[in-house]
């Protein structure tokens, strides 16, 4: 079969690095004059998709502790941000075991969480339009009354 070079370094500055010799498709790249890596999201590479509540997600990340940490070999002069794998894999069961966050998942539970938090926030404020809606109705009403009566 088709053997893809699991590291490559092109003429045009892109770092291509593949998880499979067999296919080229599997991996992440470097584009060329970017900054970021692009990690594989291709809905036809994907299987056993399943939708989630954003709710509960978002549930899960404010329940989980986040830190600001140093890694013991970079010293104490640089300082990182975020969960321990341990409990992201606690809290959501993703990515290959619990000492290492897949920045897939991360991003997609982020993601999952600000869709959350907008429909939280979607059904709190019409909850309260309404409940001022129907103040409003009943102050209308109290004036009116009081008004009448003088």
């Amino acid at each position: 079969g088709l053997q893809s070079r699991r590291l490559a370094l092109n003429a045009d500055g892109s770092v291509v690095i593949r998880s499979n010799t067999a296919g080229a498709a599997i991996g992440a790249v470097l584009p060329a004059n970017s900054g970021t890596w692009s990690s594989l999201s291709d809905r036809n590479l994907k299987t056993a998709i399943v939708d989630i509540d954003g709710l509960d997600v978002l549930e899960r990340v404010v329940a989980m502790p986040i830190s600001t940490w140093s890694y013991i070999a970079q010293g104490d002069g640089i300082r990182h941000m975020g969960p321990m794998a341990q409990d992201f894999a606690a809290a959501f069961g993703l990515g290959e075991d619990d000492t290492r966050i897949n920045t897939v998942d991360i991003d997609g539970v982020a993601l999952a969480a600000i869709q959350g938090l907008n429909h939280k926030l979607q059904t709190e404020n019409a909850d309260l339009r309404a409940q001022m809606q129907a103040l409003e109705a009943r102050l209308a009403r109290v004036e009116l009354g009081a008004a009448s009566r003088q």
